[in-house]
């Protein structure tokens, strides 16, 4: 139903109950409103800053705060705060309609502020109504009719989602992926594990090493950072960087580091060079014969070098980066370097939710990557930034999917975890979650996850595609889609 459908629903005065997640309010105001109106923000001390947030959301419509202080669950104050304001609307205006939206708040404001208004003196026949999560819909409740649940068809765009929580971009989300061909090639290869392993070898042993240094901070472990020449504009390097692809560069970094252990330090022998760092340079040597030792795994570093070659221009033994860069579009070496290392699962899952959105029109809107955020609330707890990797909207509910390249299943569950809190933060009980990652058990991390955040088996809210999934990955999105459509249909 669209919003001038809601019009035998519509009030002149709409009291909206303020929780932690101000989309259904939002949502609550846009429907049930008349031209002229003014909606009615009871919140207590802990949801100021959401009402706030609301309030500047709701621009050109009339806004009224109303505070129960720390008082939301004590009924005498619901019930005086909501009926004084009634009577003073009714004094000037005797004819005037009422509403209430009881999705958000708290129990006791539900309960209080639906009794609250239904005993009003002068109230004739007000509009209750609730935004069920579930399917969507817009419950109506008046005394003189059964309740009614209506189909809400209202868009948000993700910036007007992020701004309900009073959150920024730092930088602007991307909407055209980059390198989308190479992306894809990328991601039939890595359908293969053993390509996930030998590739994420390359990007640890060869490319980071190539490109960033690593330095010791004061009272803090060993960072890693980006050379200088990285991460400038290409416009003022001289000199370019050279990034070897030899598919044998395993065996060469392996007898790099053996000959590195030879050269006795003074008053040291071998053994004790061995026992630095609680046995770290026996760890390195361990990697690399576990990563690509075996010669068969050095077949997949060749399959992508094949790749780089073909779209990056790239020559049978290397990578030169700012040529690359060039081609390819990026602004700094650093950002070609990150899509190598990982960024393309995202640019192909951005690419391919694209082509569900082109072959179905009005199914979803507003896709994008990258959603770097600042919190200023968090700031100072030290989580003031944070990051969204891919998101779209369907209608007012929000879809968002976390990617990473990584196989290990300890790293996945985090990153999962990590984005379900963070679209439930955002998108509220509406939201739906993925994860697509490289790991070969999908199912079995997505039931582990369901079990902790108590939802239900069968439920599409969380989902996880693994590498199995990567060769179509559009196909198992619309159908993710779709099961939410089934799965909560009234």
């Amino acid at each position: 139903m669209t919003t001038s459908e809601f019009k035998p629903y519509k009030v002149d005065h709409l009291f909206l109950l303020i929780g932690e997640n101000p989309l259904p309010n939002y949502v609550a105001a846009k429907l049930l409103l008349k031209e002229g109106g003014t909606v009615y923000l009871v919140h207590s001390t802990d949801t100021t800053s959401k009402a706030a947030c609301l309030e500047r959301s709701l621009k050109g419509i009339n806004v009224k705060p109303i505070s129960l202080v720390r008082h939301e669950a004590n009924s005498c104050v619901i019930k005086s705060k909501i009926q004084t304001e009634v009577k003073n609307i009714l004094t000037n205006h005797p004819k005037h309609t009422f509403g209430l939206n009881y999705t958000g708040g708290t129990k006791a404001m539900s309960v209080h502020g639906y009794r609250a208004l239904f005993e009003a003196s002068g109230v004739q026949n007000p509009v209750f109504s609730y935004l069920d999560a579930r399917t969507l819909q817009m419950f109506i409740d008046r005394d003189n009719d059964s309740p009614k649940a209506e189909a809400v068809d209202i868009k948000l765009s993700l910036k007007e989602i992020f701004a309900l929580h009073d959150l920024r971009w730092e930088t602007t989300p991307i909407t055209n992926p980059l390198l989308p061909e190479l992306a894809m090639e990328f991601a039939k290869l890595h359908t293969d594990k053993k390509v996930v392993i030998a590739w994420h070898w390359w990007c640890d042993n060869v490319l980071k090493p190539g490109t960033k240094i690593l330095k010791k901070k004061s009272n803090k472990l060993s960072e890693w950072e980006w050379k200088k020449e990285v991460n400038s504009e290409l416009s003022k390097i001289e000199k370019d960087l050279i990034i070897p692809l030899n598919p044998d560069i395993a065996s060469y970094k392996l007898i790099e580091e053996l000959d590195k252990l030879q050269i006795q330090e003074e008053g040291k022998n071998i053994l004790e060079n061995f026992k630095e760092n609680n046995f770290q340079k026996i760890r390195e040597i361990c990697n690399y014969c576990n990563a690509l030792w075996d010669i068969d795994h050095a077949q997949y570093i060749e399959k992508i070098g094949d790749l780089l070659r073909k779209y990056l221009d790239s020559s049978l033994t290397e990578l030169a980066l700012k040529k690359a860069a060039d081609k390819a579009g990026f602004e700094k070496l650093k950002h070609l370097c990150e899509w190598l290392q990982g960024n393309w699962l995202e640019h192909y899952v951005l690419q391919k939710i694209q082509e569900v959105s082109q072959a179905n029109p009005g199914l979803i809107h507003d896709t994008g990557l990258s959603f770097k955020v600042r919190d200023k609330k968090k700031r100072e707890e030290g989580k003031d930034k944070f990051e969204f990797d891919v998101a779209f909207m369907k209608g007012y509910q929000l879809f968002a999917l976390s990617c990473t390249t990584d196989a290990s299943k300890s790293l996945c569950k985090s990153k999962l975890f990590e984005a379900y809190i963070r679209a439930q933060q955002l998108g509220g009980e509406q939201a739906r979650v993925a994860l697509v990652c490289c790991y070969d058990k999908p199912k079995e991390l997505e039931a582990e996850l369901k079990v902790d955040t108590e939802v239900k088996k069968e439920d599409p809210k969380i989902i996880v595609f693994g590498c199995e999934h990567l060769d179509d990955i559009q196909k198992y999105i619309k159908n993710w889609i779709d099961d939410n459509n089934r799965y909560y249909a009234p």
